[in-house]
């Protein structure tokens, strides 16, 4: 009878050792969510309130030196990709505001190219800001924390 207590025992030990280790690295994921989501939170606003001003009408060069800050902070916040992204979408409000700058001055030939580039720059742009287009959705791993799938045995008890 000894062993197989003995056996119990030491199998709840490590039932009890293996859900404590579980628990440290499902806090330690939680903290490190905490301190990244106010500054990911920002580069969302700083993203949503540059399309916004797209979308009405213009961008200052001051908004758009504020928001590259702020993309610029990005590649420490998220990752690769994401911060890819936000560089193009930078690169590409600079260069609508750069065709309508450029076309107001410019001969006629020249009027056209940068009216193609204008065009095209913001398409790509206006397709980031609808809902269709996933813009809330390549935010929302970063945004949004869901715990890992555990077998029951290391989920139990809840």
């Amino acid at each position: 009878m000894q062993p197989i207590a003995l056996l119990v025992v030491a199998l709840i030990g490590a039932w009890i050792a293996a859900r404590q280790m579980v628990i440290a690295n499902d806090r330690l994921q939680m903290d490190k969510f905490d301190r990244l989501y106010a500054k990911r939170v920002a580069v969302y606003e700083a993203t949503r309130n540059i399309l916004a001003k797209v979308f009405q009408g213009g961008v200052s060069e001051d908004d758009l030196q504020v928001y590259g800050l702020c993309a610029l902070d990005a590649q420490f916040l998220f990752n690769d990709g994401m911060y890819e992204y936000l560089r193009e979408l930078r690169q590409r409000i600079a260069s609508l505001e750069f065709a309508d700058f450029k076309s107001a001055e410019a001969s006629i030939p020249e009027q056209s190219e940068y009216k193609r580039i204008r065009a095209e720059n913001l398409k790509w742009i206006t397709q980031q800001g609808d809902e269709y287009s996933g813009f809330a959705e390549r935010f929302r791993p970063f945004l949004v924390h869901e715990l890992p799938q555990r077998s029951w045995l290391l989920r139990w008890p809840a």
